[in-house]
């Protein structure tokens, strides 16, 4: 966990800088455009990995035999999926309303299809090893010189859009090969077709899942692309980034660990359902307390990372960001059911949550409620995944639907308590500079959470994060000897 922290923390402290960076250098249509563009390669992400990757990590026992396999797979799959967005590109321009140069985007993501599925065998043992200090090395590494390098030499030389399409290839390029050269497995195919069925058993169940969590996720940006416009669009993009950006970097840097580790322990029910407990409990007090500062925070955000132009995403951010909260601790449960190779019941939750989506997107586009509107529904959505997911596994794990349900009902108590505090803030100051408002408001906040560290042993997820080990002694003991 140290490892993965420190590599999402790592990975903040460069990607903050390079949103800022690129925010100035392009406009919202440059963003809009992306956001579109990637829409396609994403519908067809799901399918050209093949749910590889998560094979490798879940198998109980895995051989060279069946990594020669899993290669092959990747192969052929990544093929044809590259192939078939390129040629599907045209009819993606059409189905958003875009112009003509949204084609070639497309064609050019393609591109990473083939690229992504190549390296997925190689991330997965990766995983499955449990060599984190390679996986966080590989993620910085490839996003500082895929993203940062790529991405903003093209932009300063001119590239507009096309350098956030160079920067997304860069950075998938160098993942998939310099996880190839930490784990260098063999890459002589091997075509068994009774081997390739039982791998495409499960990876099928976990690529159809992937794929209703695109239509859950993506939905939005489509819709407002379609409907709304492009500038629009862009505008959503870079709230929905601003409001979620440090959320998924927190639940990822958690998941890479905590997926290997469930699926090792994968037929210990009574140890799957104390990590239920304590997981739910520290991402919930997490996620949600983060939340709330960012939610609470959205102006001088927007004003200082990504300047005057932004204005239009801040009022946006906190309904974007509660729904990112409320989906990554989701997937904290959806990450302990796939290691336990429940695939299939995790596939029909996110394909209620798709329906409810669909319809309420139908309703609110015919009611005309505009962007507003949209991100109730997929709040709304949110909310029933989750439920869906609570109601489940509480019953799969009885003796843990106390503790769970005392877990949210402290998180959104301390969601509230900073809102408060950071709204009180800005009561104070109201007349103040963005950046002087945002010190006050984040040092409002740090002590509050201090506080809540040191003297909140009545909260589940504080006495996990001490009980575990991921919390210095320093910041909760009262004295050398821990007493």
């Amino acid at each position: 966990m140290r490892w993965t922290y420190l590599a999402s923390a790592a990975g903040a402290a460069v990607q903050i800088p390079y949103a800022a960076a690129m925010a100035r250098l392009l406009t919202p249509q440059d963003f809009g455009l992306m956001a579109l563009a990637y829409l396609v390669p994403r519908f067809a992400q799901n399918f050209a990995q093949g749910g590889l990757s998560s094979v490798v990590v879940q198998r109980p026992s895995l051989t060279d035999r069946d990594v020669r396999v899993i290669f092959t797979l990747a192969l052929t799959v990544g093929t044809c999926s590259s192939t078939a967005v390129y040629f599907i590109a045209p009819y993606g321009t059409e189905l958003v309303h875009g112009p003509s140069e949204l084609t070639s985007l497309i064609r050019m993501l393609a591109l990473g299809l083939l690229i992504a599925a190549l390296g997925a065998p190689s991330t997965g043992l990766l995983s499955r090893g449990m060599r984190y200090r390679a996986v966080a090395f590989t993620d910085f590494f490839s996003f500082v010189v895929g993203f940062c390098v790529t991405g903003i030499s093209s932009a300063l030389l001119g590239a507009g859009v096309w350098s956030l399409v160079y920067g997304t290839l860069g950075w998938t390029l160098l993942q998939a090969l310099v996880s190839y050269l930490m784990v260098r497995h063999s890459l002589r195919p091997l075509f068994d077709v009774r081997a390739m069925r039982d791998v495409m058993r499960f990876g099928a169940k976990v690529s159809a899942g992937g794929f209703l969590e695109y239509l859950a996720a993506d939905c939005g940006s489509l819709v407002i692309g379609r409907y709304v416009g492009v500038t629009a669009a862009g505008l959503y993009n870079r709230a929905a980034l601003l409001a979620s950006f440090p959320l998924q970097q927190i639940q990822k840097a958690g998941s890479k660990v905590l997926y290997p580790a469930f699926s090792r322990i994968q037929h210990e029910s009574g140890r799957l359902g104390a990590s239920h407990a304590d997981g739910i409990s520290l991402t919930t007090l997490v996620l949600f307390s983060v939340w709330a500062m960012i939610g609470a925070s959205s102006e001088q955000l927007v004003a200082l990372l990504l300047g005057s132009q932004w204005r239009g995403s801040a009022e946006l951010v906190p309904i974007l960001g509660l729904s990112s909260a409320l989906s990554l601790v989701a997937n904290f449960s959806g990450t302990l059911v796939e290691a336990m190779g429940a695939v299939g019941r995790k596939a029909a939750i996110h394909l209620v949550q798709v329906m409810v989506l669909i319809a309420g997107t139908s309703f609110a586009l015919f009611l005309g409620c505009g962007v507003y509107g949209l991100m109730v529904v997929a709040l709304v959505s949110e909310f029933i995944k989750q439920a869906l997911f609570h109601v489940w596994l509480t019953r799969l794990f009885p003796t843990t639907r106390r503790l769970v349900a005392e877990a949210y009902a402290q998180a959104a108590a301390l969601a509230a308590l900073i809102w408060l505090a950071l709204w009180s803030v800005q009561l104070a100051l109201e007349d103040s500079p963005p950046a002087v408002m945002l010190a006050a408001k984040l040092a409002a906040a740090g002590a509050l959470v201090l506080c809540c560290v040191r003297y909140g042993a009545g909260l589940h997820g504080v006495r996990v994060a001490r009980e575990r080990g991921l919390l210095p002694a320093v910041l909760w003991r009262r004295s050398a000897t821990g007493q």
